[in-house]
């Protein structure tokens, strides 16, 4: 695979882990729904308060410890750290490398700047932002989930309290949310296939908040797998940077690099 297209499927993948929240279809709750907090396991819950609660979240300058996993065809799991500023949301991430045994991806965005380290780089990171300045800003707009609220909120036909769970050791509330999927045009990037399968059918997608309020797990399928991102440590100290500028190279210079090591 092709540097430029395996950035393309890392970020994707990205995408799917952590965003996953857009959807079709228009939900009409009626009157007399319940809360998040006041429902009964099985009972509906009024969408436009399931939603104001995952606004909640993220808050500006809420920063979290996450890990995710990605089934299907190319599966993929990885940890790191976010934070969400008022300029987006920032990442530090590690991503099982699915084109070399035993390797990782890092990567990294800083405001609309992405980087990506790879095995075949040996320690360097890839500028992404010096080959294509609106790849990296747009692809991470989209996979930030405060961009997806205002469609999660005319997507969802149905929220329902599954009653408590424990992820991990922490007590949560699970809540099981029905929506008509729509494919986005970063989706589609991925493979034809995911984007063929998430276009029909419904799409099932479960949350888990704690006892505070905030989101601690979400997990969907996405057509012949399912994506699963957890918020492992809500207010951990983050510190995310750019890469020492003499650490960094061109996708160009990727493509030197990897012919050098017969790759």
């Amino acid at each position: 695979m092709r540097p430029a297209v395996r950035l393309g499927a890392t970020l994707a993948a990205v995408i799917v882990a952590v965003s996953g929240l857009a959807g079709c279809g228009k939900d009409d709750p009626g009157p007399g729904l319940s809360k998040p907090g006041d429902a009964a396991k099985g009972e509906r819950v009024d969408v436009d308060a399931f939603v104001d609660l995952i606004e909640a979240s993220f808050d500006q300058d809420a920063s979290a410890r996450v890990a995710f996993e990605v089934q299907g065809p190319t599966p993929l799991n990885g940890s790191g750290v976010v934070e969400y500023v008022d300029s987006g949301m920032n990442v530090d991430v590690k991503i099982t490398d699915w084109q070399v045994k035993g390797g990782w991806i890092r990567l990294r965005t800083v405001g609309d700047t992405a980087y990506m380290s790879v095995p075949e780089s040996r320690g360097l990171w890839v500028d992404i932002g010096a080959e294509d300045a609106d790849l990296a800003g747009a692809v991470m707009q989209e996979a930030d989930p405060r961009g997806q609220t205002d469609l999660l909120r005319d997507a969802i036909t149905e929220v329902r309290f599954s009653g408590e769970d424990l992820v991990g050791d922490v007590p949560t509330r699970r809540y099981q949310v029905v929506a008509e999927p729509a494919v986005s045009a970063t989706d589609a990037s991925a493979t034809d296939a995911s984007a063929t399968d998430a276009s029909s059918g419904v799409d099932v997608t479960e949350f888990w908040f704690d006892e505070s309020g905030r989101i601690v797990r979400r997990s969907n399928d996405i057509g012949t797998g399912g994506a699963q991102f957890t918020w492992v440590d809500w207010d951990a100290a983050v510190a995310i940077e750019p890469p020492p500028a003499r650490q960094l190279i061109t996708l160009e210079k990727l493509e030197q690099l990897r012919r050098q090591q017969g790759k």
